[in-house]
């Protein structure tokens, strides 16, 4: 087993820190986004579903940044953007069909093809209701990759000869 230090103590505050500004952060972006409009009941999950599933991404962005800790500060930034939006999507998509299969229980198809037809359909809705955010989600992802690659697991550079 490894050893408690303080700057595993400090990463894992940092890192649950992360995650849960980025959590706030894309649930005010995505109810700012709303404000114009009348919020559904629908509207009110997908903000709830769009904070939970940053929220699990980030934490996931934090994790998977280990396994580019030697490279250079691109190379952590472009890793830690592209694990951030496959990790969201795929946390609000997941997310979304939870929450569609336990509000609907008796309407759904529970044959193994309807699970995957309906899972399939509930993120591509997500992804399109992500769409509609614009800009502003986009400055987020790229602010929580930079972050990442900043403050994230670093180790010195190795060169081999």
């Amino acid at each position: 087993m490894e050893k408690l230090t303080f700057s595993k103590v400090v990463g894992f505050i940092l890192a649950a820190a992360f995650a849960i500004v980025i959590g706030i952060c894309t649930w005010a972006l995505m109810v700012g986004d709303s404000m114009n409009t009348v919020m559904t009941e629908q509207t009110q999950h997908t903000v709830r579903i769009v904070g939970f599933a940053s929220l699990l991404a980030a934490c996931v962005t934090w994790w998977c940044q280990r396994f580019v800790a030697h490279r250079g500060f691109v190379m952590r930034t472009l890793f830690a953007l592209f694990i951030f939006l496959v990790a969201f999507c795929s946390f609000g998509g997941l997310l979304r069909f939870i929450y569609i299969r336990i509000t609907y229980m008796s309407q759904q198809d529970w044959s193994p093809s309807g699970l995957y037809f309906a899972s399939i359909n509930d993120f591509y809705t997500f992804l399109v209701e992500m769409l509609t955010m614009g800009f502003g989600f986009a400055g987020l992802a790229i602010a929580a990759a930079v972050f990442v690659a900043l403050f994230g697991t670093r180790e010195p550079r190795t060169v081999e000869l």
